[in-house]
């Protein structure tokens, strides 16, 4: 008789906030990431191997309840906090739990991997995202619980309430300030073809003492939204571009930059703080509309020295 089949869905929880996984038969995985260091020599190649860092991985593309961003864009990441640290001062636990009463108790983790926000009919609100788990700050490689502690059953769930009171998969509009064409000057907002999409570039440096990661540090922070715009045309696409008037070589973005505003059907809010357009195409055949993608990256802006947000959500 075999009596260790695990099968079935799971959720995580971290601090005040549940996530499932999106799609039926969605996955959220859990990995051990282990360094093996080989040990070798040149009488008989590979001998065996030592240990070295260790973290783990969760993974998930999660469900779109609106309430996940405060756990998806954290405040360093919003407002960026450069040097600080992603797991912070004091380990923050999260359990992955599973219906028939597994638990997976991870010590210290934190979101490194920041989702894309899709938005648009029918689409998935969040493209896939990953903690990054770290060995407890009172533990050492070897010492029990350092890195998880799994409860085999008859574990309590520990929190966090589906809801659809949030939920959200609609369309949205957009308005970049004044700039002629694009929804501030009067006319129409911007429209996608399908989806905007909102992508975060967030890059971390480990902190290693003796090859072992024991936390991570935020080293810069960048904000897209991209789509295939319906509204401007493409004489006005070429004249916010300012390549051909306006934006000297060598002469640095986001000078004129402006608040990039997106809002749904159901009147929920993001805004890209002092955002540059980049990019165009225009496209001739094919099946889509002609007008190629463009993006709006953030700048940051500092008010009496002070960094400001680079994205805004609505409650």
């Amino acid at each position: 008789m075999i009596d260790s089949i695990y099968a079935g869905p799971g959720k995580i929880f971290t601090a005040t906030k549940a996530l499932w996984p999106e799609g039926e038969n969605g996955m959220l995985k859990y990995d051990v990431e282990q360094e093996r260091n080989d040990v070798s020599s040149s009488n008989h190649g590979r001998i065996t191997a030592t240990g070295g860092d260790v973290t783990t991985k969760v993974s998930l593309t999660p469900f779109d309840n609106w309430g996940a961003l405060s756990v998806l864009y954290p405040t360093i990441i919003k407002t960026p906090a450069i040097g600080s640290r992603a797991h912070g001062a004091a380990d923050v636990p999260a359990t992955i739990w599973t219906p028939d009463g597994r638990k997976y108790l991870l010590p210290r983790v934190a979101v490194t991997k920041h989702p894309e926000l899709h938005l648009g009919v029918g689409k998935a609100l969040y493209g896939p995202c990953e903690f990054t788990g770290l060995i407890a700050t009172a533990k050492n490689v070897g010492d029990v619980a350092a890195f998880h502690t799994i409860t085999e059953s008859a574990a309590a769930d520990p929190g966090g309430v589906m809801t659809m009171a949030d939920f959200i998969r609609e369309a949205w509009t957009g308005v970049w300030g004044t700039v002629a064409g694009f929804g501030g000057d009067g006319g129409s907002a911007i429209q996608a073809e399908e989806e905007w999409v909102i992508s975060v570039n967030a890059k971390y440096s480990a902190l290693k003492v003796q090859k072992l990661t024991r936390s991570m540090k935020l080293d810069s922070v960048e904000i897209m939204a991209k789509l295939r715009p319906v509204g401007p045309t493409h004489t006005q696409i070429d004249a916010a571009l300012a390549i051909q008037a306006g934006r000297l070589l060598g002469q640095r973005f986001s000078t004129a930059a402006t608040d990039l505003v997106l809002t749904s059907a159901s009147a929920k809010t993001i805004t890209l703080k002092n955002a540059d357009i980049v990019g165009a195409g225009f496209e001739f055949g094919g099946t889509k509309l002609g007008t190629g993608e463009i993006g709006f990256v953030t700048g940051i802006t500092f008010t009496a020295g002070v960094v400001q947000p680079l994205i805004v959500f609505s409650a």
